[in-house]
């Protein structure tokens, strides 16, 4: 159950981080750096007290949520773990609770809340403790998702990540085969899918080939920003000076990505509401594929009972294979009066085990590179058969620009979202071409770069 009105990350990322995902700009002004004193020593396995711990009660978090307790409780069967579900939205609560103090010891966090909450100075940077527990190391970890808990030019690891998550293609095979369409591959392009979703549609009246659309999810960052540097091009300059939507090489992504829906009709047209919503849709075969991150294996392998489905790589692009890439997780606050106690709480996540349960349980695909061969992949039951696109799909991951001033806000939230979200839907229903419609938004955004520079 979904419990924040305002921010919602993943029924999985989204759901790791959903699409639709919508914070409050919090301006920063002044960087706050909070260290604490780990490795004082073990934790009595007797002791008795409380750890606090906030989470985003969103089903795959619920079930990772699971995991790191149960394996904690069988250690420190007397530390009682108090979990509160987040209500409201969950960034301007944390900054309230953290003038206030009273930050609990573990806190929820994801790519997109780790700039401003290690700027302000919420959370401990945890390679301190990494330092002082010779169990555990960083070093294991993929560098591109370990850096979503990271900030760049800045010192320190601030969050565990719950999963390797990256944005890759769910689809109906049996609706593919029965509908006489090549099956996708791992080696399709985005012009491959677009003609086997025009004979999908053409043989199933009623049905879209490509779920991602309707009343949200379709102005997400790790939807169409892939179409932008899969044809070469970039949204900012590497100083966060310039905007760049209207490059050339920005434009030609653009426009593709606009023509799914103005040429090529194969997605839900934006505000057409479906019954079920953009998962149900897929769930009931009325949506050929669908593409998020792993996290919704579990919620797929419960409710399809009637068709096969399965997992390939994103399409390739023009000039790349590119897709969205991000992650939440587990991070530790400034005021945990159990600093320890909480970090042996969250690196569970990171263990072998804890990732071994994480992708047995089909609620994440492990992270850490020693696992990359590890047995346990041939052992699982399939749905889906092709589980590794998950894992070879991380290295073809992006991370959205996180260096935009914050002012300006972000490609999750404030001036930049809307500005591109408006400049998207201006295209899509034909208000502006393309090129008019982003040549404004670049206007709009460069006069906030501008200013605040």
């Amino acid at each position: 159950m979904l419990v924040l009105a305002l921010v919602v990350i993943a029924s999985l990322v989204l759901a790791a981080c959903q699409p639709q995902t919508i914070v409050k700009t919090v301006e920063v002004t002044k960087e706050v750096v909070v260290t604490a004193a780990p490795g004082a020593g073990a934790i009595d396995p007797n002791a008795k007290f409380q750890l606090t711990y906030l989470n985003v009660c969103f089903p795959s978090s619920m079930a990772v949520t699971d995991l790191m307790l149960a394996a904690f409780g069988a250690k420190y069967p007397n530390i009682d773990v108090k979990v509160d579900c987040a209500q409201g939205d969950y960034a301007e609560g944390i900054f309230a609770q953290a003038a206030a103090g009273n930050l609990p010891d573990v806190v929820f966090s994801a790519d997109l809340f780790t700039v401003p909450f290690v700027n302000a100075g919420v959370l401990l940077d945890l390679e301190q403790f990494d330092k002082a527990d010779e169990s555990f190391s960083f070093d294991d970890i993929y560098p591109n998702i370990l850096a979503l808990g990271q900030v760049p030019g800045k010192p320190g690891t601030y969050m565990i990540p719950a999963s390797w998550d990256s944005v890759q293609m769910y689809y109906n095979k049996d609706l593919f085969e029965k509908s006489g369409a090549p099956v996708p591959t791992d080696e399709w392009t985005w012009d491959d899918l677009i003609t086997a979703c025009k004979v999908v549609q053409e043989k199933n009246p009623g049905v879209y080939c490509v779920g991602n659309g309707g009343t949200e999810g379709w102005d997400w960052w790790a939807y169409f920003i892939p179409w932008i540097v899969g044809h070469g091009g970039y949204p900012v300059s590497e100083d966060f000076k310039t905007s760049t939507f209207s490059s050339p090489e920005s434009l030609a992504g653009i426009q593709a990505y606009v023509d799914l829906w103005t040429k090529h009709k194969v997605t839900i047209p934006i505000g057409e509401q479906l019954p079920s919503g953009r998962d149900g849709c897929f769930i009931a075969g009325k949506c050929a594929t669908y593409f998020m991150i792993p996290g919704l294996m579990k919620t797929f392998r419960e409710k399809i009972t009637d068709f096969t489905w399965d997992v390939v790589q994103m399409p390739a692009l023009p000039k790349k294979r590119v897709t969205g890439m991000g992650t939440y997780g587990y991070g530790i606050s400034k005021d945990s009066k159990n600093p320890q106690a909480a970090w042996e709480l969250i690196k569970f996540l990171a263990s072998p085990t804890g990732q071994r349960l994480s992708l047995t349980n089909y609620i994440g695909v492990p992270f850490l590179k020693s696992m990359a061969d590890d047995p346990v992949y041939e052992r699982l039951q399939p749905p889906p058969q092709n589980i590794k696109a998950f894992l070879k799909g991380g290295e073809i991951g992006i991370f959205p620009p996180n260096g935009y001033p914050p002012k300006c806000g972000s490609l999750y939230a404030g001036l930049i979202n809307q500005t591109i979200r408006t400049a998207l839907e201006e295209s899509i229903r034909g208000v502006k071409t393309v090129e008019q419609a982003f040549k404004d938004a670049d206007a709009e955004i460069q006069s906030c770069l501008d200013t605040a520079q």
